[in-house]
């Protein structure tokens, strides 16, 4: 019985311990101009399906091991401070996220972000926005919801479009916005 208890406090004690570098990584990001507070649509629709977040140490960890393969790509890395993905499945009810969804581009909107792609369908709909600061690409959001599910992406840090183009085009990466 004594162990038991022993147990669960060491594997409490353990679990926050280890969630704390991911709490101090989303603080430090939260300061960046790039950040996007998506909500959380998760008293809603459950636990995310993805939930990605990486940050800097994550990242340039990334960058060193695709250094030797894919210099461009360790290039690209290497000024990203952040990548966050949220995926929910909406099921039959999208309703919530289509809210959240617009919330999270007025507050876009209002704090300066450019829109670079829209796409607004019955069924779905899809926006692109990006950070400018000083003439630089500080932060790109995507966000999308239809009827199955509701995407937020958010890359946070220097985003240089010449860049991000020939590591599409390395990874052999086609980007189709279904636009007919």
């Amino acid at each position: 019985m004594k162990y038991s208890k022993l147990r669960k406090l060491l594997t409490g004690l353990l679990c926050v311990l280890l969630s704390l570098p991911v709490l101090a990584q989303e603080d430090e990001l939260k300061d960046l101009p790039g950040y996007v507070d998506f909500g959380d649509l998760s008293a809603l629709y459950g636990e995310p399906k993805i939930v990605i977040n990486l940050g800097g140490t994550m990242l340039n960890f990334v960058g060193m091991m695709s250094s030797g393969e894919s210099p461009e790509t360790a290039e690209l890395i290497s000024k990203l401070k952040g990548v966050r993905v949220q995926m929910y499945d909406v099921g039959a009810g999208s309703d919530a996220a289509q809210k959240q969804f617009a919330e999270v581009r007025g507050k876009l909107k209002s704090s300066g972000w450019e829109p670079i792609v829209q796409i607004n369908e019955d069924d779905e709909q899809v926006m692109i926005y990006m950070k400018m600061v000083d003439g630089n690409m500080e932060g790109l959001t995507v966000m999308v919801v239809d009827q199955e599910e509701a995407v937020f992406v958010n890359v946070i840090g220097q985003l240089n479009p010449a860049e991000l183009g020939k590591v599409m085009e390395a990874m052999d990466v086609n980007v189709e916005l279904g636009l007919d």
